[in-house]
C-alpha cells in the first residue's frame, strides 16, 4: 500500500485531476452564494427601495374618474316616412362598427376642444404648461393646438366594458375634481353633438319638403278652383259619382288618378333622397341610408387621420410611415367619394325609375279622360276635376303630417345614449400607490441583488471554501481555520487578584492572534488540532519532522498558523522548533515578543550560535524558536547555503518536529531552495484573497523542485461556507471562549 505521500507525488506529476460538474447549482450553493454576498443582495434592495422612494416622492398623483354609458345602435333616425329611411338589420358585426364609430367620434378633436373650451381647461394643469412660453389669449395657434390636444388625449382612454357593450370613458389628471368634471363633460359633448348633428340632418330633409308641400299646396287649391269653375260653367251641381252607367270608366279613371298620386309621391321620395346623395355628406347619408361599407370607410377615415396627426407631430412631415398613413388615408376617402357616388348613382336611378313611372301613370290618367270625354265629357271633365283636386288635397294632408311628426321624432330618435354612470370625484389615485410601488421597488431591487450577487460570483476565483481548494488543486484539504477576530482576551478572573494578574502577565508574552495559547478551548484552537492531527496522519510509514508552511502572497495568515501550528504540537509534550526562513519580512519575534537580534541569519553565518535559540513560553518548555535575525544581503543564497542544509540535518536529530516558516513562493524564490530538502510541504491559502490562478501557480513551481506537498491548509474561513458546518448546531461541544462563535469580525492581516 503506497504512502500519502507518495499518491500525492503521483498526482502532481500527472497534473491538475478534472474539477467536478460545477454546472448544477445545489441549494447548498445558493446558501453560499447568498451567505458570501449578503451585503451586495442588500444593497440591491435598497436601491431598489431608495428608487421607490424617490418615484413615490416625485410623482404627481394621478386621479382617474369613469363614466359609463350606453350607446344603442339598434335605434335609427326616422323622420316618419317609411320609405325615406329603409333600415337594415346591422347585426353584431354592424353593431361592433357602430360603437367603434362613436367612440372614435368621442375622441375626435372637435369634442376633445369642445370640453377644454366648456371646461376652461387652459388655466388647470397639466394643460397650463403650454402656454408657459405664449400664454393663452382667447385662441390657439397651431402648436399650442396639437400639444394640448396631445395632453388631453394622452390621459383619455375611451374603451368598451369588456364582455358587455358598455363604453367607460376613463380620465386622469392630477386634481380628483377636474377628472370626473372632464369624464362627464366628454358624455356631455358627445351626447349634444350627436343630438345636434342627427337633427340638423333630419331638419334639412323636412325643410326640402316644406317646399314641395308649398307646390303641393299650390296644386291642391289650382284644383279646387278650376273643380268650381267646371262646375259653374257646365251646371254640374249635383252630379252623383258613383252614379249611371259610368262606373267602370270612373273605377279606371279613379285608378289611374290613384296610382299617378302614389307616383307623384314615390318620386318626391326618390327626389328627395336623391337631393341628400347630391350633398355627399357621409354623416347624413349614414343618417338615413345606413351603409356598413361607408360606416366602415368613415372609422378607417378617423382612425387614419388621428395617426396622421400623431405621426407628424412627433416625427415630421418627412418620416416614412407617415406617408404610408397619407397614402392609405387619400385610398379610404377615394373610397368614401367611390362609395358616395354609387349611393348617389342608385338613387339617381331610382329618382329617374320614378319620374318615368309618374310619366307612365300620367299617360294613363289622360288615356282614362279621353275615355271618359267620350262617354260623357262633362261628367268626366267634373270627376277628373275633382278626383284631382281630392287627390292634390289628400297627399298635400298626409306630408303636412308627417313633416309635424318629423319635428318630434328627430329630437327623440336622435339621442342613442344612456348614461350608465356619470363620473365621481375619486378618493384615491391610481398612481403612485405606495405600498405597490414599494413592493415593485423591493421585489426589484432584490432581483437586481441577486443579480449582482451571480455575477460576483462568476467573476470571483478566489478560493473561499475547502472544496474550492481541492477542486483546484487536487490536493486534500487538511485543515479549516476559521475566521476569528484577534483581539486581546478580556481576563475573567477579578480585577488586582495575583490570578488575574498572572492571566495579564501570560496574555502579553504573545500577540493576541496565538490563539492555541491564548484560547486553548476555543473553535480556532481545535482547528489548529485539527491540522496536526492531519499532518501526523499523513504519513503512517513515519512522523514528518521537517515541515514547510509557505503561500502564495503575504497578508495571507501563514506567520500566524505556522506558530499556532508549533504551540500545537509543544503541547504534546514533542520537542517543537519553530524557524523564522522568511529571511526579509519575517515576523514570528513579534508574535512571540522577543528579541530579532540573534536568528536564522546570524546562525547562518555562525554568529550568536547560544543566543538564537529561544524558549519564548516558559509554560511550554519544550517550544524552541529562531527568529529570522538581522536582515541578509542575499537571503535568497543564504538559505541555499551548505551552512542552511547542515542547519536542518542538525535540527532533525534535536527536535521531533521543526517548523519553517517560509517567505510566500510567488512574491520570492527564497522557498523553492530549501522545499525539495523538508519532509512535507503545506500551502496556506486565504479564504477570499488567494486566488485559484495564483495557488495553481504555487502547485506548479513546488512541483517543479519535487517538493513533497502534502495538502492545502484553508485559512480565515467562514465555516458557514462549509457543507459540514450545520453539523455542529445539532452536536454542539459547546466551547466556552472569547473566541467561540467570533467569526465575524476582520483577520490578522500579517503574512
Amino acid at each position: 500500500m503506497e504512502a500519502p505521500a507518495v499518491q500525492s507525488e503521483r498526482q502532481m506529476a500527472a497534473g491538475p485531476l478534472l474539477a467536478p460538474d460545477q454546472a448544477i447549482i445545489t441549494p447548498s450553493d445558493v446558501r453560499k452564494i447568498l451567505i458570501k454576498r449578503k451585503w451586495l443582495i442588500l444593497a440591491g434592495i435598497v436601491v431598489g427601495l431608495a428608487f421607490a422612494a424617490v418615484y413615490i416622492l416625485t410623482t404627481i398623483p394621478q386621479y382617474e374618474a369613469i363614466s359609463l354609458i350606453d350607446i344603442n345602435s339598434g335605434k335609427q333616425s326616422n323622420i316618419g316616412i317609411s320609405d325615406l329611411v329603409q333600415e337594415q338589420e346591422a347585426g353584431v358585426e354592424g353593431s361592433l362598427i357602430r360603437t367603434a364609430t362613436e367612440i372614435a367620434i368621442m375622441q375626435s378633436d372637435t369634442v376633445s376642444l369642445d370640453v377644454i373650451n366648456t371646461l376652461d381647461l387652459y388655466h388647470k394643469e397639466p394643460f397650463a404648461q403650454v402656454f408657459v412660453r405664449n400664454p393663452y389669449t382667447g385662441t390657439l395657434n397651431p402648436n399650442q393646438r396639437k400639444n394640448i390636444l396631445l395632453i388631453f388625449k394622452g390621459s383619455t382612454k375611451i374603451a368598451t366594458k369588456p364582455g358587455t357593450d358598455l363604453v367607460e370613458i376613463h380620465f386622469r389628471n392630477q386634481s380628483p375634481a377636474v377628472a370626473a368634471a372632464v369624464a362627464n363633460a366628454i358624455v356631455d359633448r358627445y351626447m349634444d353633438r350627436s343630438l345636434r348633428v342627427r337633427y340638423n340632418g333630419t331638419t334639412r330633409i323636412s325643410d326640402f319638403l316644406a317646399k314641395q308641400l308649398d307646390n303641393l299646396k299650390s296644386q291642391a287649391t289650382e284644383a279646387q278652383d278650376a273643380l268650381s269653375r267646371y262646375q259653374k260653367q257646365n251646371n254640374l251641381i249635383g252630379v252623383d259619382p258613383n252614379g249611371g252607367g259610368e262606373d267602370l270608366t270612373l273605377d279606371d279613371l279613379r285608378l289611374a288618378n290613384q296610382q299617378l298620386s302614389e307616383a307623384q309621391a314615390d318620386r318626391v321620395v326618390k327626389e328627395a333622397r336623391y337631393r341628400m346623395a347630391m350633398t355627399r355628406n357621409p354623416e347624413l347619408l349614414l343618417s338615413v341610408a345606413p351603409s356598413a361599407t361607408l360606416a366602415q370607410l368613415q372609422q378607417q377615415d378617423a382612425a387614419l387621420t388621428v395617426q396622421q396627426a400623431q405621426l407628424q407631430s412627433k416625427f415630421g412631415p418627412q418620416w416614412p410611415r407617415l406617408r404610408e398613413v397619407q397614402s392609405s388615408l387619400n385610398q379610404v376617402r377615394k373610397d368614401i367619394d367611390a362609395e358616395i357616388t354609387n349611393m348617389q348613382q342608385r338613387f339617381e336611378a331610382e329618382f329617374k325609375t320614378a319620374a318615368s313611372t309618374e310619366d307612365l301613370m300620367r299617360g294613363r290618367l289622360e288615356a282614362a279622360k279621353q275615355q271618359a270625354y267620350q262617354q260623357n265629357r262633362s261628367a268626366a271633365e267634373y270627376q277628373i276635376l275633382r278626383h284631382g283636386a281630392d287627390a292634390a288635397s289628400d297627399l298635400y294632408d298626409a306630408l303636412q303630417t308627417r313633416l309635424k311628426e318629423a319635428g318630434i321624432t328627430a329630437g327623440l330618435n336622435a339621442n342613442q345614449i344612456d348614461v350608465v354612470d356619470r363620473a365621481t370625484t375619486p378618493a384615491m389615485p391610481v398612481f403612485p400607490v405606495k405600498r405597490n410601488d414599494a413592493g415593485i421597488g423591493l421585489g426589484a431591487g432584490l432581483v437586481l441583488g441577486l443579480a449582482l450577487a451571480l455575477f460576483a460570483e462568476t467573476i470571483d476565483d478566489t478560493i473561499r471554501t475547502s472544496d474550492d481548494a481541492e477542486s483546484v488543486t487536487s490536493l486534500p484539504a487538511l485543515a479549516v481555520i476559521p475566521h476569528f477576530d484577534p483581539a486581546q482576551k478580556k481576563v475573567v478572573s477579578a480585577p488586582g487578584t495575583p490570578a488575574a494578574e498572572a492571566e495579564r502577565e501570560r496574555m502579553s508574552r504573545v500577540s493576541p492572534d496565538l490563539i492555541s495559547y491564548t484560547e486553548p478551548q476555543s473553535y480556532v484552537a481545535e482547528g489548529f488540532r485539527t491540522l496536526r492531527s492531519s499532518i501526523l496522519l499523513s504519513a503512517v510509514d513515519r512522523d514528518p519532522k521537517l515541515l514547510l508552511l509557505t503561500s502564495s502572497f503575504a497578508t495571507e495568515g501563514k506567520s500566524t498558523c505556522a506558530a499556532n501550528l508549533a504551540i500545537s504540537f509543544a503541547r504534546r509534550s514533542a520537542r517543537v522548533l519553530l524557524v523564522d526562513t522568511d529571511l526579509r519580512k519575517g515576523t514570528l519575534h513579534m508574535k512571540f515578543r522577543t528579541s530579532n537580534r540573534f536568528g536564522l541569519s546570524t546562525l547562518l553565518v555562525r554568529e550568536g550560535e547560544g543566543s538564537a535559540y529561544e524558549n519564548p513560553l516558559p509554560d511550554l518548555p519544550n517550544l524552541t524558536l529562531v527568529t529570522r535575525g538581522p536582515v541578509t544581503v542575499n537571503p535568497g543564497e543564504a538559505l541555499a547555503s551548505r551552512s542552511m542544509e547542515e542547519l536542518m540535518q542538525r535540527w532533525r536529530d534535536e527536535y521531533d518536529h521543526i517548523i519553517l516558516d517560509t517567505s510566500p513562493v510567488l512574491a520570492v524564490a527564497d522557498t523553492l531552495s530549501i522545499a525539495p530538502q523538508v519532509d512535507a510541504c503545506f500551502i496556506l491559502v486565504r479564504s477570499g484573497v488567494t486566488r485559484k490562478k495564483a495557488l495553481l501557480r504555487v502547485r506548479e513551481q513546488m512541483r517543479r523542485v519535487n517538493a513533497r506537498v502534502q495538502g492545502i491548509i484553508v485559512n480565515d474561513v467562514d465555516l458557514r461556507l462549509e457543507n459540514y458546518y450545520t453539523y455542529s448546531k445539532r452536536y454542539n461541544y459547546s466551547y466556552n471562549s472569547t473566541y467561540g462563535a467570533g467569526y465575524g469580525g476582520g483577520m490578522d492581516a500579517e503574512q
